[in-house]
């Protein structure tokens, strides 16, 4: 091409700039395009050619973009635990699943994944959970240092010691459900039990937390709005979870438009406001802790009194709304997956006679007179079958559903032949765990009596509802303790008086995983009829 065709093209390209500002505008918006799609292509290619994860086996397209994740989690309605449990029958027991993580599916290899702080540093993905609005809180930490630090003030409150002293506030909402259940028999009320149980387990979480909250049990059809606004927030995750600016956004939202919009989400802002307000009040009280009698628990400081005057935490992590959302995370997690396992274990009871009849009989001089007497947890362990109901519950009801993931920062460490470069994200999950057809023979069976005799230590082992390492569920202690003792009142002697109503099993099986596992999504619940 000449000098002067080339000046004729730039003086062209000139006058569009200048003199014409649609041209132009078309010109920029055509760059900027052009632009983000070859970074788009240069960044498929890296992930798919380049990157330390190019040599692990999975579908190319999953490799390519989280978007086929997000297919199976948003447009499947959370399928894509199933999804991966096929992709590990095609691709053998580790499988990239997305651009930057990896799965594995072996029950010998997850106290590998899973470790304690001592073993090697572990972090969580900070990708994971990211659009839920909660970073800052302990659980979503990501560093290994700064997440013990965070959480190791809590460990006390939720240790099996720590526990054991919560018992009489346990056995005060197990009461106060109860009597309600037994104004109810003869009548011909159904009532759902899961809006019922989680009601339980959110007075037992709130109580210890803050002064006097709203009673949940106490509500006429047990707050079904709390159950349907934590239902609701789960179903977002994907979302969320793909799209964390999201969140960002509705935060600027003012808070009645909201409520305009979804009017369960005023149970959510009470809860929240109750926090925010009694851990304001404990950090104005300088220093001062209750006088004997006058908490919820008896003298005992609530958990966010006693984090404010004993945990030693700078004042940065003490701030109002980081101690806010602390509380938010743990009425979510501390309620959830606990009023899901005794509602599961009911469902089997009730469908199953000689189930529901052994547990009767094994109950009966234990707990004959309940509640004048109360047994404690330590008791009710050695009643062998109610135990054994309880793991086979919690196999079945997997606690958190999804994987998990977990990231050794500074350290790779080997699977097999492969070796996990520092710095990536590994998951497994409960689900794969429990439902291994070789460690738990006809796994999708409710078999309460696979735990009264000949077990395996790797049944033992392979049993993870509350994941281990040195991020575990801080609240394991307290769940055990909320389910022993709800399950022993509800089928003491003469206790239940109530039956299935219109439920079956596709109404508690687990079917979709958004992070704990939820049953078909048409559900109407687990309903129960006092005759």
């Amino acid at each position: 091409m000449s000098s002067h065709a080339k000046l004729s093209r730039f003086e062209s390209l000139q006058r569009i700039w200048i003199q014409e500002p649609e041209q132009r505008t078309r010109f920029i918006a055509l760059g900027v395009i052009s632009l983000c799609f070859i970074k788009y292509i240069c960044t498929i290619v890296y992930r798919l050619y380049f990157s330390p994860l190019a040599p692990f086996p999975g579908p190319k397209l999953a490799a390519a973009t989280s978007l086929y994740e997000f297919y199976f989690d948003y447009f499947k309605k959370a399928k894509y635990y199933a999804e991966i449990e096929r992709l590990h029958k095609v691709y053998g027991p580790i499988v990239r699943i997305n651009p930057l993580e990896l799965s594995i599916s072996d029950p010998a290899f997850y106290d590998k994944v899973y470790v304690a702080g001592n073993v090697r540093p572990t972090e969580n993905y900070s990708h994971f959970a990211s659009g839920i609005g909660f970073e800052g809180t302990f659980f979503l930490s990501t560093a290994h240092d700064l997440h013990r630090k965070r959480r190791k003030p809590f460990e006390p409150y939720f240790s099996r010691l720590g526990v054991t002293k919560l018992e009489p506030i346990i056995n005060e909402f197990v009461k106060k459900l109860i009597k309600r259940f037994d104004s109810f028999k003869g009548t011909g009320r159904v009532v759902r039990l899961d809006h019922a149980m989680l009601a339980y387990s959110g007075d037992v979480i709130g109580h210890i937390c803050v002064d006097n909250p709203k009673e949940l049990i106490e509500d006429e059809n047990f707050t079904p709005e709390w159950y349907d606004l934590q239902h609701s927030m789960i179903k977002c995750m994907p979302l969320f979870t793909e799209f964390p600016w999201i969140i960002h956004i509705i935060k600027w939202i003012p808070s009645q438009i909201l409520v305009w919009i979804d009017p369960k989400s005023e149970c959510f802002n009470v809860w929240r406001a109750s926090a925010k307000k009694h851990i304001e009040q404990v950090k104005s009280d300088k220093h001062r802790m209750p006088e004997e009698g006058t908490s919820n628990l008896g003298g005992r400081p609530t958990l966010f009194r006693y984090i404010v005057n004993n945990s030693g935490l700078a004042e940065s992590d003490l701030s109002v709304d980081r101690l806010t959302k602390e509380a938010q995370i743990l009425l979510g997690a501390g309620s959830v997956s606990t009023a899901r396992t005794i509602h599961y274990i009911v469902f089997y009871l009730l469908s199953n006679e000689h189930m529901r009849k052994r547990l009767e009989e094994e109950l009966k001089d234990a707990m004959a007179e309940w509640p004048e007497k109360k047994l404690t947890w330590a008791q009710l362990e050695k009643v062998l079958y109610l135990q054994a109901l309880i793991k086979e519950g919690l196999r079945h009801s997997y606690g958190t559903m999804h994987r998990l993931p977990r990231v050794s920062p500074s350290a790779a460490f080997q699977y097999k032949e492969w070796t996990i470069p520092a710095g990536v994200p590994v998951g497994m999950t409960a689900y794969l765990q429990h439902t291994d057809p070789e460690v738990y023979p006809r796994p999708f069976e409710f078999i309460p009596e696979r735990w009264l005799s000949n077990v395996t230590p790797q049944m033992t082992r392979s049993l993870v509802p509350f994941s281990r390492g040195s991020r575990n569920c801080i609240g394991m202690n307290l769940a055990y303790a909320e389910v022993n003792f709800m399950l022993a009142a509800l089928f003491r002697p003469g206790g239940s008086g109530f039956e299935l109503f219109e439920t079956d099993e596709s109404d508690v099986v687990a079917a979709h995983d958004y992070i704990v596992p939820l049953a078909r999504l048409d559900s109407k619940g687990v309903r129960i009829i006092f005759r």
